[in-house]
């Protein structure tokens, strides 16, 4: 075999290598640039749901003892719940107990505390489903980018998949809103 022809394919190999080591590299760091901002949006969902205690403090004054109970319980399960489908479980239950004392809070005379925490957690809502689509949306880009070729090869490794965060709303369903004149 001619030399320069040796040359040229040992050239091409290593050309090869060079491009590929690269692509690995870029894709490796997008990657972990990508689970870096899941898991910000996700510590920002986080937060943003744990601050609903605080809010809801006036309308939880002015509940029964079994119902401050409940709420105190609901409250715990979500603080414990760290993966996204148990914090998705908590936060049904937390809107669940709070649903009763929001209407309650709706017959209040405006300016009351109750009637502030009413619209400050609608406004807390707002925030909530605002962030829960950022989260989700980043961790669908996420798992799509790590099932393609050949990120899949490494992601594992790198930043596993993301579940969701879904709150199930049949029950807010299931119980229509009762209109009062």
């Amino acid at each position: 075999m001619d030399p320069l022809l040796t040359w040229i394919l040992v050239g091409a190999v290593a050309a090869l290598v060079v491009i590929a080591v690269v692509v690995v590299l870029v894709s490796r760091s997008s990657m972990r640039r990508l689970g870096a901002s899941v898991d910000e949006r996700w510590a920002s969902l986080a937060a943003t749901l744990e601050s609903r205690q605080g809010v809801a403090a006036p309308l939880l004054a002015a509940a029964g003892e079994q119902q401050r109970r409940q709420a105190a319980d609901a409250f715990a399960a979500l603080e414990r719940a760290a993966t996204p489908g148990a914090k998705a479980e908590a936060e049904a239950e937390v809107q669940r107990v709070l649903r009763p004392l929001v209407q309650a809070a709706a017959s209040q005379p405006v300016g009351s505390d109750a009637a502030e925490a009413r619209t400050a957690l609608a406004a807390l809502d707002d925030d909530t489903q605002a962030r829960r689509r950022d989260y989700n949306t980043s961790a669908r880009e996420l798992n799509a980018r790590a099932r393609r070729f050949p990120t899949s090869a490494w992601a594992g490794s790198v930043a596993a998949p993301r579940e969701f965060f879904e709150v199930d709303q049949s029950g807010a369903v299931a119980e229509p809103p009762r209109i009062q004149f």
